[in-house]
């Protein structure tokens, strides 16, 4: 009588697995494959009560004939009754056009994503409403401007005047890169009157605006005044809150 061949352990192993894989397994499923998860929305909210925190600024729309004289952009202490500190930003249309911004890096995005960007923008302003100026209005014809690029905004001369080099559009017009979000009309009806007044402005709810995060996941957010008023505007940014919503791939 014949004895039966005993396999060492780990040939007999071996075998069970190749057996139970040629049957499906032991009758379980495997391990579901776990989809990647989506890159979260980005929030920063910035408060000129703090300082500029590292904003930079710039101004545009001129030739060198009619360059503003008097561009201020810094941190000033808030005209009462209002307190703390904002971010003032004030110049001299000489052209009937003006463009003065002020821009940033936002950081922590995911890198190469497209972003649909939605912007508020809390400031004050003493231009008052339905009142006539040289050019324009001196709050309906100053317009509130929001735009994104994956490049740093900057000015540049295009050989006859210096311009923004992003489509951010033009005075009341918006662009590829900027949406216009409405002017610096304070609601104020008596025109001899400067009184400052708070006022805030944002994308509407499905904001045109769409930048895609560079390869370190970072883009920039502009916000400037265009003016087609032909004298001195000013304003002060109290807060600016910027919303990163990423879009489907």
């Amino acid at each position: 009588m014949r004895r039966p061949v005993l396999l060492p352990p780990l040939v007999a192993c071996l075998a069970a697995c190749l057996v139970l894989a040629s049957c499906g397994g032991s009758g379980g499923s495997s391990s579901p494959t776990t989809p990647p998860s989506s890159p979260p929305t980005v929030e920063r909210s910035f408060d000129f009560a703090q300082g500029n925190g590292g904003w930079l600024w710039g101004h545009a729309d001129y030739s060198p004939q009619t360059a503003p004289p008097d561009v201020i952009t810094e941190i000033r202490t808030l005209p009462a009754p209002s307190t703390g500190s904002g971010f003032f930003s004030s110049g001299t249309n000489r052209s009937d056009d003006l463009f003065i911004y002020i821009k940033t890096k936002i950081s922590g995005l995911s890198a190469g994503t497209r972003y649909r960007v939605a912007a508020e923008i809390q400031f004050l302003t003493d231009a008052p409403s339905g009142c006539v100026g040289v050019g324009g209005a001196p709050g309906e014809s100053v317009w509130i401007v929001a735009a994104v690029s994956t490049a740093e905004p900057v000015t540049v001369f295009n050989g006859s005047d210096y311009r923004v080099n992003l489509d951010r559009g033009n005075q009341s017009q918006s662009g590829r890169d900027g949406i216009v979000l409405g002017n610096i009309a304070n609601g104020v009806t008596d025109c001899a009157a400067r009184r400052w007044e708070p006022k805030t402005l944002a994308t509407p709810s499905t904001s045109p605006l769409i930048v895609q995060a560079d390869l370190r996941g970072e883009a920039w957010f502009l916000a400037g005044f265009d003016s087609g008023f032909e004298a001195l505007s000013r304003i002060y940014y109290r807060q600016i809150a910027v919303r990163l919503v990423p879009l489907a791939q």
